[in-house]
C-alpha cells in the first residue's frame, strides 16, 4: 500500500476505516493514515466486514497474468464460499492433480489449504462472535461440530477466550506506555500475556485511539511505572540495541504470518534479508509476495523487525510506519553492529 505496488494485488486488500472503502495495494487513490487502515486475505472478507469496493481500483475485479497465481487464488476463493469443499473438487476445478495443488499451494500461499481453511473459519468465527447472541450459537454458524471443538479450534485463531471477543474483549486489561525517540513517539500495550502493539508515530493520541478500536470494552489504561522497563528496550531498538526482539508477545496471526514473523526475529541486528529470502527460510519460496503482506500486517514494530526485510534490488521497498523510519532504524543498526 505505502509503495503501491500493483504486484501484490490479488494476494491482499486493505481497507480505510474513514471511508468505509477497501482497495488493491496498488490502488492510485489518496493514501490514508496507518491508523485508519487494516488489512484482508480477501475482497469477501473485507465485504464481510461492511467495507464496499473502492470505485478507483475496482478491488472485486482483480485481473491475475500468472496462470498459477491464479489457480492458486481461485482455490483460495472457492474456499472462502465453501470452507468445507473437498480438495479434490478444488483440484478438478482448476484441472490440477490433488497433489500438484496441494504442493502449489502451499508454495505460493506458505500454508497448507488445511491451514489455510482453519484460518478462513477463524474469520468467520470473529464475525459470527460480533454479531451471535450466544456463543453456542457462533459456533454451530461457523460450521463447528461440538462445543468442544469449537473451544479446543476456534480460541486459538482469537487470541483470547471466544466470548471476551464477541464482547470486543470485555475482561481484558490492555496497558499502554509511550516513549519519545528520534523517530518520533513509540507507543507500547501489553495484555498479561505479552505484548501486543507497538505503534511508530508523531500523534500519540491517534495511536492509543488505534488500541481501542479492535476491542472497545476491554480495559485499557496508562501504566507507565509497570511498562518502564518495556519503554526503555524500546527506546534501546530504535538506537540499534537487540533487545526488543526478546520481549514475550501476545498478537494474532494467521499460520503463515506467525511463521514469518518469527523468522524475522531470527535476523541479526545490522543484517537484512530480502523477501524472497524470508519465503525460501520458512520453506515457502514461491510466497515472496505473500511474506511482504504479513511484514505489513505486523503489529509489534521493533519487536518483529520486519524493518530488516529489503527488496531484491537492495531497495528498501515498503514499510507500515513510513520507509523513513525504516531507513533510520537499519542505518542505526548497522552502526551499531561495526561500532
Amino acid at each position: 500500500m505505502e509503495t503501491r505496488d500493483a504486484h501484490h494485488d490479488g494476494v491482499f486488500f486493505y481497507a480505510v476505516r474513514s471511508t468505509g472503502v477497501y482497495c488493491r495495494p496498488g490502488c492510485g487513490s489518496r493514501r490514508p493514515l496507518r491508523a485508519n487502515v487494516e488489512y484482508f486475505a480477501s475482497a469477501l472478507v473485507a465485504e464481510s466486514r461492511g467495507y464496499r469496493s473502492c470505485r478507483r481500483c475496482r478491488p472485486d475485479a482483480v485481473e491475475l497474468t500468472d496462470p498459477t497465481l491464479s489457480a492458486v487464488v481461485d482455490v483460495c476463493r472457492r474456499l472462502e464460499v465453501d470452507g468445507d469443499v473437498s480438495v479434490a473438487t478444488l483440484a478438478s476445478a482448476v484441472g490440477y492433480s490433488e497433489r500438484h495443488l496441494r504442493r502449489t499451494f502451499n508454495e505460493f500461499v506458505g500454508v497448507t489449504i488445511g491451514a489455510y481453511r482453519r484460518t478462513l473459519r477463524g474469520e468467520r468465527t470473529r464475525l459470527a462472535l460480533r454479531e451471535a447472541t450466544g456463543v453456542t450459537e457462533a459456533a454451530m454458524e461457523v460450521g463447528y461440530g461440538s462445543m468442544r471443538a469449537f473451544y479446543e479450534h476456534g480460541s486459538r485463531q482469537l487470541g483470547m477466550a471466544p466470548h471476551r471477543y464477541r464482547d470486543g474483549g470485555r475482561g481484558e486489561t490492555i496497558r499502554y506506555t509511550s516513549v519519545e525517540t528520534p523517530l518520533g513517539v513509540v507507543v507500547a500495550a501489553a495484555t498479561e500475556r505479552g505484548v501486543c502493539s507497538i505503534q511508530l508515530g508523531s500523534d500519540e493520541s491517534v495511536m492509543t485511539a488505534a488500541l481501542v478500536e479492535e476491542f472497545p470494552h476491554a480495559l485499557i489504561e496508562r501504566d507507565d511505572e509497570s511498562l518502564e522497563e518495556l519503554a526503555v528496550v524500546l527506546a534501546g531498538a530504535v538506537r540499534g540495541e537487540p533487545g526488543a526482539m526478546r520481549l514475550p508477545l501476545d498478537v494474532e496471526g494467521t499460520a503463515f504470518q506467525i511463521r514469518v514473523w518469527e523468522a524475522l526475529r531470527s535476523i541479526p541486528v545490522g543484517e537484512t534479508l530480502t523477501y524472497a529470502q524470508v519465503a525460501a527460510a520458512i520453506g515457502a519460496p514461491r510466497a515472496v509476495r505473500a511474506v511482504g503482506s504479513a511484514c505489513g500486517a505486523n503489529a509489534v514494530a521493533l519487536a518483529v523487525p520486519c524493518h530488516r526485510v529489503v527488496r531484491s534490488d537492495g531497495s528498501l521497498g515498503g514499510y507500515r510506519w513510513g520507509v523513513e523510519k525504516k531507513s533510520a532504524l537499519l542505518r542505526a543498526e548497522q552502526e551499531r553492529s561495526v561500532s
